[in-house]
């Protein structure tokens, strides 16, 4: 990637990015379900008719909050949040896109595992990111951060690179809940794929991964908010993206991923709009770099099976030259 800005104007943005995330998380807390006090209320109501997409007085002030801080500091940037309501709005060269609260059902009922999500983007590139998760032993919790070319860190901290050399069959990994009904894993991977687990919160997922605890997550059914500062702390961690190629893979039973790039290929400064961000992302794939290109010929697409059927046919009507 080529991005023409100075090295000190994203490090700024990185460290006003982690500042922000942690206040974030400190504003989370307040709201968080406490067993030996009386709950807060939420005021849960839901995005869709079936009850499934919920919102809370949290995720609303928490964004609230975000937002005019961002605008406050950063007057000529854009700002595109999960829960804001513009579509239209056209957009400057530098988006911040703002998840306040990634696990929403985890959080209304008292389930710690959630986390806040600060990306930012240059012309649809990742150059920065911010990731707030509660900790056990740390109070609210920490924030994993990272910006192009300049490593991650754990609140003041340079992270240390983990080093995953090959696949460890009793590792962990997340897994989407769908997993099984897309994926499949080769024959001969199966039996060393690790220990899956569902976090129910796409950022705290990849900061794992960032972090070294779990090997690999596949990652669907995602947003640009949910996974944009995810996908920058996976990369300066050691690790590298992959997005599924969908227009390739369908064209046989094994998935194809390639490197995730610019969110948007042809940004277009004031003319690209919100809408342009709120569309689903590709399933993805993360990992350490060493062992990634095993994991991603190992983890393949289940073929529909309408395509397998016609596939079949059409291999019986072959005539061999």
């Amino acid at each position: 990637m080529n991005i023409p800005l100075e090295d000190n104007f994203i490090r700024g943005i990185q460290n006003d990015a982690y500042e922000l995330a942690m206040s974030a998380g400190k504003l989370l807390q307040m709201y968080f379900r406490d067993p030996l006090s009386e709950s807060q209320d939420l005021k849960v109501s839901y995005k869709d008719l079936k009850g499934r997409d919920p919102v809370t007085r949290a995720d609303k002030d928490v964004q609230n909050f975000l937002s005019e801080e961002i605008i406050k500091r950063y007057p000529g940037h854009g700002v595109v949040g999960e829960e804001g309501d513009s579509t239209e709005d056209s957009l400057p060269d530098i988006v911040w896109v703002l998840d306040p609260l990634d696990g929403t059902r985890n959080f209304m009922h008292g389930f710690p595992c959630y986390a806040s999500s600060i990306g930012i983007m240059y012309k649809g590139l990742p150059i920065a990111g911010a990731i707030f998760i509660p900790w056990p032993n740390q109070n609210p919790g920490i924030v994993i951060h990272a910006s192009y070319g300049n490593g991650c860190k754990v609140n003041d901290k340079p992270l240390k690179v983990p080093v995953i050399k090959e696949i460890d069959p009793n590792a962990i990994n997340t897994l989407p809940g769908s997993f099984a009904s897309r994926f499949k894993f080769d024959s001969e991977f199966t039996h060393r794929s690790g220990e899956p687990r569902m976090g129910g919160s796409i950022a705290y997922e990849m900061s794992l991964v960032a972090l070294g605890i779990t090997e690999y997550a596949v990652i669907s059914g995602s947003h640009l908010w949910d996974v944009l500062a995810g996908i920058m702390l996976v990369n300066e961690s050691g690790g590298r993206s992959l997005m599924q190629n969908s227009s390739n893979s369908v064209k046989s039973d094994t998935g194809v991923w390639s490197e995730f790039g610019a969110v948007i290929e042809s940004w277009e400064s004031g003319i690209t709009k919100v809408s342009d961000l709120r569309r689903g992302v590709s399933p993805l794939l993360l990992a350490q770099s060493d062992i990634i290109n095993t994991l991603a010929t190992s983890i393949q697409l289940k073929q529909n099976p309408i395509k397998k059927i016609a596939k079949s046919i059409f291999s019986q009507n072959i005539i061999p030259i």
